[in-house]
């Protein structure tokens, strides 16, 4: 069982393979080019058993007409599946937050994160729908999805996860100021601090790997973020920056 990297980052897209030892693949998003998706899961388009979408925003949807003409199934929430005029049949559906169901042999939980997004006529901030995914495998144990967010209204710390994957999108020292972004950057995403918070409040002896996603280009230092997280994780934790390519053993078993 492992995760694959197929893409990071805002202008890059974001999209990660998770793939159990039958060959079965969930995605994790879909913001990329869908000719990188099909390379980056060697091709095996028809063991795609679905899709897990966060939020209507182009760096984690680009692909989405192509999933679905590939006859695979789009989960998220009801606001994006509004927002990307999904019509009758087309396969891309709403399901409830903190509603159990199950992806081929996954089994998984949406829960609301905190995003925002530019009101296209006021040009302001507003609150933009957005799931992250509890996902279980018998093969990996638990593993927490989340990016694109402010903060986490939630606390896993009971739910003994093994494996994070999470935004760490920028260092609050390299920020601009006076970038056109800015005011998103701090109310739609996780900042090293609040990173580094979450990882405190959630770790326990269970967690075996945190991969690092979504940094920014301009405002993050991937050195610095790496060597933070790993104080706070302690040694015995794998953390890792996510790049295309990457792959991540997510095997509970040793063998």
């Amino acid at each position: 069982m492992f995760m694959r990297v197929i893409s990071t980052g805002s202008t890059k897209g974001n999209c990660y393979a998770l793939q159990s030892s039958t060959g079965e693949i969930v995605l994790l998003d879909c913001g990329c080019n869908y000719k990188k998706i099909l390379r980056g899961i060697d091709y095996q388009i028809s063991n795609v058993s679905g899709t897990l979408l966060t939020h209507g925003h182009g760096d984690h949807t680009e692909a989405f007409k192509e999933i679905m003409n590939a006859g695979i199934q789009i989960y998220t929430n009801d606001e994006t599946v509004e927002d990307m005029n999904i019509r009758t049949g087309e396969l891309m559906k709403g399901v409830p937050e903190r509603q159990p169901f199950r992806v081929g042999s996954f089994n998984v939980i949406p829960f609301e994160l905190p995003h925002t997004t530019y009101d296209k006529e006021t040009n302001q901030l507003v609150p933009c729908s957005n799931f992250g995914y509890l996902v279980g495998h018998n093969e990996m144990g638990k593993l927490l999805y989340m990016t694109d967010f402010e903060y986490s209204k939630y606390n896993f710390h009971k739910m003994n996860i093994h494996h994070l994957v999470i935004e760490c999108n920028y260092c609050e020292e390299l920020v601009d100021k006076t970038e056109a972004n800015y005011r998103h950057r701090l109310k739609g995403h996780c900042s090293l601090s609040t990173c580094k918070q979450f990882i405190k409040e959630n770790r326990t002896e269970s967690l075996r790997t945190v991969t690092l996603v979504h940094l920014s280009g301009q405002a993050a230092d991937a050195r610095k973020i790496q060597q933070e997280i790993q104080e706070v994780t302690g040694d015995n934790v794998l953390v890792q920056i996510g790049r295309a390519g990457l792959e991540v053993d997510l095997n509970l078993c040793p063998f």
